[in-house]
């Protein structure tokens, strides 16, 4: 499975370099075949926006109805880390590969 480059328009961006491309805002990831870059688009910032409220009232409510905190602080350090695997997930597989806003020097 390829992802089409928006520059180029031919599918050269595996699953794995899609997901390290980074978000509309970063500098992405240049095309293997043109070179110039790429990133992931606004679905992805919209998906991590809504995965990061969930996280945060997931955690509060934890701690507040705690009552051992050695198993609460596994149970939070487990949520973060499906924070960043879910959302990794998301943009190897989901939305697609736009021009980054930010302009290289």
């Amino acid at each position: 499975m390829k992802f089409e480059c928006p520059h180029c328009h031919e599918k050269t961006f595996s699953p794995l370099q899609k997901a390290l491309c980074g978000s509309y805002r970063g500098m992405g990831k240049p095309c293997p075949k043109c070179g110039k870059r790429a990133t992931n688009g606004m679905t992805g910032i919209y998906f991590q926006s809504a995965t990061s409220v969930i996280m945060i009232v997931a955690i509060v409510a934890i701690y507040l109805k705690a009552t051992e905190k050695v198993q609460s602080s596994i149970i939070i350090a487990c949520i973060i880390a499906g924070y960043f695997v879910l959302n990794f997930l998301f943009n190897m597989f989901f939305g697609k590969l736009v021009e980054p806003i930010r302009l290289m020097k």
